[in-house]
């Protein structure tokens, strides 16, 4: 009998961690669902409103890879000068990429959505990376320069849109020592900031 009683015992012991187990998997579940949703939300949340941004177009005829060209002025010690950046950006560019951008963005969390591999994964990094939307503004050279670096400060989030333009940012600036070394938009505008500082220094 107290063999039975002790196989009884283990048996429910068993049991029971195997439901504790599965009650986790499904937290789990559900909670990786919620960040997708939330990142959604936030995603949608944020729509760059340039309406209110009175700037003059600049005319970037330099469009090639090299950026030994571009003033940053706007970046001093003493922190951004908005007036000058706005005045440097130009609208059309800025509305452009703004939207190019966002509709990459609404894609990657439709897929996350529908597909929780492609969002455990980080699939989004290399769908970005080979997207028809990240390419045409990586084409647009210099011209894409500024205007996602406004998106970024002007950007109360660090979601996924933001972390995009940051990646392509990254791409069409020559600042090696800091492409690999950040994991949000805002700790990237930072470290941009500092090396414009630095550079114009030596």
């Amino acid at each position: 009998m107290e063999g039975i009683n002790g196989d009884m015992k283990n048996k429910k012991k068993i049991i029971l961690i195997i439901l504790i187990i599965l009650l986790i998997i499904i937290i789990g579940i559900v909670v990786a669902y919620k960040l997708i949703e939330n990142g959604v939300i936030n995603r949608e949340n944020f729509k760059f409103n340039v309406e209110n941004i009175s700037s003059t177009p600049v005319n970037t005829v330099n469009n090639d890879k090299n950026k030994e060209n571009i003033e940053w002025d706007e970046i001093t010690e003493e922190g951004v000068n908005e007036e000058l950046l706005f005045q440097n950006v130009n609208t059309i560019d800025l509305e452009k990429i703004a939207a190019l951008l966002q509709s990459l963005s609404a894609e990657i969390a439709q897929k996350e959505k529908e597909d929780i591999n492609f969002y455990l994964s980080a699939g989004w990094y290399k769908y970005t990376l080979d997207s028809q939307q990240f390419n045409e503004v990586i084409n647009m050279g210099n011209d894409a320069i500024k205007p996602l670096y406004l998106i970024i400060y002007k950007s109360p989030n660090q979601g996924s849109y933001e972390y995009i333009c940051a990646m392509a940012l990254s791409k069409l600036v020559n600042f090696d020592d800091i492409t690999d070394s950040w994991s949000t938009s805002k700790e990237f505008l930072e470290k941009f900031n500092q090396k414009v500082i630095n550079n114009r220094e030596r």
